[in-house]
């Protein structure tokens, strides 16, 4: 999806940042949208040096917005509404689903690490039309914005996954024109919405008061286990090296891994070398055997059987395909 558009700096006029259930993000010239049907939108908003470092922002009509950041960092600061006074810092993975009614702010930007973020806006009706008949599996405060409450917020903020960063690669890649393109987009955007109201729901569904949250030094435990995890894909290390590797033991680093990412170890490392697979088979360039091998396995059958699980097709057609899109 192109958003790259050369325009003169905007006018403070054009800085504030509309949010509309019918209209999707308006505002700045560099937050480009595309209506896929009534209420829903995609909105992405790419760095450039024609963006606001500093925009205000109005959601007095507010859809449910799914909001992902692919890049960067950014800040919200609010000033009226439900959070009042308070700040959310995203940085890159951030993603959430939020309803804000009747609330306004800003939106900060580092000039040296601006953000790249993606926005899905749907309107409560259309949203609410997916579970009239189940309305009650929806946590409490997701389900009274649906009924049109407009006293309470919603602010869930997920977890970062290999999986969701496909679905966001596939929607800034995406290779059709016209029709097919709106056809593609609303795939990828619904299935992202799905994938963050089933966590949401886990989320709300799995709280245990008295598990014991990770202090911030063992968050960056956690992350810096990711790195080493998925920096060589055909020779991970096990579960024990890997505890032992960043100072705790094993039961600390599964239960750690599952509160950060909402996964286990083996779940992240599934997901993203199936990510990894699917950018170099989408480039073209390698068969599938390579492929296979170079995110580390070793059975052309089993990386067959896993890549069809995820994605719905096989390697070798999904090959096939990008490679008539490339010649197209």
């Amino acid at each position: 999806m192109n958003t790259d558009t050369p325009a003169d700096r905007p006018s403070h006029k054009n800085n504030m940042l509309k949010y509309s259930r019918k209209e999707g993000i308006t505002g700045p010239r560099t937050f480009q949208s595309c209506k896929l049907r009534p209420g829903l939108t995609l909105t992405i908003a790419k760095p450039s040096q024609d963006a606001p470092l500093k925009t205000s922002f109005d959601m007095d009509d507010a859809p449910i917005q799914f909001g992902f950041t692919l890049s960067g960092k950014n800040r919200c600061l609010y000033s009226s509404g439900g959070l009042r006074n308070q700040t959310n810092e995203m940085q890159t993975g951030s993603n959430g689903i939020l309803y804000l009614p009747k609330t306004c702010g800003t939106l900060e930007q580092p000039s040296d690490n601006p953000a790249c973020i993606l926005g899905i806006t749907v309107s409560p009706e259309l949203l609410c039309s997916y579970f009239a008949d189940n309305l009650a599996q929806l946590p409490k405060q997701l389900r009274m914005g649906l009924e049109g409450c407009k006293e309470t917020p919603t602010a869930w903020f997920g977890s970062g996954s290999p999986i969701k960063q496909c679905l966001l690669t596939q929607i800034l890649d995406c290779p059709y024109t016209g029709g097919m393109r709106k056809l593609f987009l609303e795939s990828r955007a619904m299935e992202l919405m799905a994938m963050q109201i089933h966590e949401y729901i886990l989320s709300e569904s799995q709280r245990h008061p008295k598990q014991a949250r990770l202090c911030p030094a063992d968050v960056e435990r956690i992350r810096h286990a990711r790195d080493i995890l998925v920096r060589d894909l055909e020779n991970p290390p096990s579960l024990p090296e890997l505890a032992a590797q960043i100072g705790v033991n094993e039961k600390k680093l599964k239960t750690g891994f599952r509160q950060v990412y909402s996964t286990s170890v083996f779940g992240y490392f599934r997901d993203h070398r199936m990510h990894k697979a699917y950018k170099m088979l989408q480039q073209g360039n390698h068969n599938v055997t390579e492929v296979a091998y170079a995110v580390g396995y070793q059975s052309l059958s089993h990386f067959s059987h896993a890549f069809k699980k995820l994605f719905g097709i096989l390697p070798k057609d999904f090959l096939t395909s990008q490679r008539r899109l490339l010649a197209s």
